[in-house]
């Protein structure tokens, strides 16, 4: 199902109990945070969160049993569910399968977790539940962003960060853009500080988005080399790694693209160690934006001297094996990445 017609599934009010799956979580989210919005009241002490990956059995239960002291709604959300994933039975499975089947009508309940990829994202197990469960109980996987969808998220997108577009923007954007929800958020963000509080036109799309997007390798680069150092959200990046191979980019080609990039990153090192200023990164970077030029300077100023030493020796280690031995191109990229963003300076 479309995320979009589950969010209005929400707003309608007439399921009480959801259960949802995705390989993109970000549009997980976007589901839970209209329930959020529809049920739990600013300080509110009714909505209670568990992670099903620390939580017990007894936790879910009482979560579940819970009333309000006050006169308002209770959520339940519980992430992680991956005793849900179709694998073998757990009292934690059974638990949740007989509250999908009897929901209270007092309490609004969410399960969800992340499939990795296209092959486990068959579930038997829960095509056979939805049979079972009650009428204001729900079952749904959510499908990958269509056209569609990735204008709703657009418009959805500028509208949280209080910013009025042209109508032709959103579409415009469905129309080149090709990753997932999760990128596309960071390239909204990047799209908002590049023009400033200034209207978005289309060429502040095609020049931020053909920048930063080579099927979206490039976000992963920008994910790796950030404005304050070597990244630190390890699973943002391997999930990202995960979707550029399901894509079909060859890892040998995002191997040399990181290479590309920190090689790049060094010489811009050295010429802000020289004194080189705005027009010099441009003329390097063969651009006409003074905007992305100081970005990238920025990028390249936040690793050290040491942290470069680091990553070279790193770099030329995994390229050696990859040209010298007949190693999985796919884990040794993993290793790879693991050791560029471990290769920061200890504070």
């Amino acid at each position: 199902m479309d995320y979009l017609e589950l969010k209005e599934i929400v707003k309608k009010g007439k399921k009480r109990a959801f259960f949802v799956f995705a390989q993109d979580e970000q549009l997980i989210f976007q589901v839970r945070d209209e329930l959020r919005k529809k049920v739990v009241k600013e300080d509110s002490l009714s909505h209670i969160k568990l992670d099903g990956n620390r939580c017990t059995y007894e936790d879910i239960q009482n979560a579940i049993s819970t009333y309000s002291m006050f006169n308002e709604d209770i959520l339940v959300e519980v992430s992680n569910c991956h005793f849900m994933d179709g694998g073998q039975s757990s009292p934690m499975r059974e638990l949740v399968e007989e509250y999908l089947k009897d929901p209270r009508e007092d309490l609004y309940f969410i399960g969800y977790y992340k499939y990795e990829n296209e092959l486990s994202k068959k579930n038997f197990y829960l095509d056979k539940l939805k049979k079972k469960i009650s009428p204001i109980s729900i079952i749904e996987g959510i499908d990958s962003l269509k056209p569609k969808g990735v204008v709703g998220l657009v418009e959805s997108l500028f509208a949280e960060r209080g910013v009025e577009v042209n109508k032709n923007i959103a579409p415009f954007i469905s129309e080149v853009f090709k990753g997932s929800s999760l990128q596309l958020e960071k390239e909204i963000e990047k799209l908002l500080a590049y023009t400033s509080g200034r209207e978005v036109r289309k060429e502040d799309v095609l020049a931020i988005m053909e920048i930063s997007d080579e099927r979206h390798v490039m976000n992963l680069l920008d994910l790796i080399f950030t404005e304050r150092g070597l990244g630190r959200n390890i699973k943002d990046i391997l999930n990202l790694v995960n979707d550029l191979i399901y894509r079909g980019e060859k890892a040998e080609m995002v191997i040399g693209l990181i290479g590309s990039r920190l090689r790049l990153l060094f010489k811009l090192k050295v010429l802000k160690d020289k004194n080189g200023t705005t027009q010099d990164v441009m003329k390097q970077l063969k651009t006409g934006s003074a905007w992305y030029a100081e970005r990238m300077f920025k990028i390249a100023n936040a690793i050290s001297i040491s942290e470069y030493h680091k990553l070279f020796k790193v770099l030329l280690d995994h390229e050696l094996t990859l040209k010298t031995t007949s190693v999985d191109t796919m884990s040794l990229l993993e290793m790879l990445i693991l050791s560029l963003v471990n290769a920061r300076d200890s504070k």
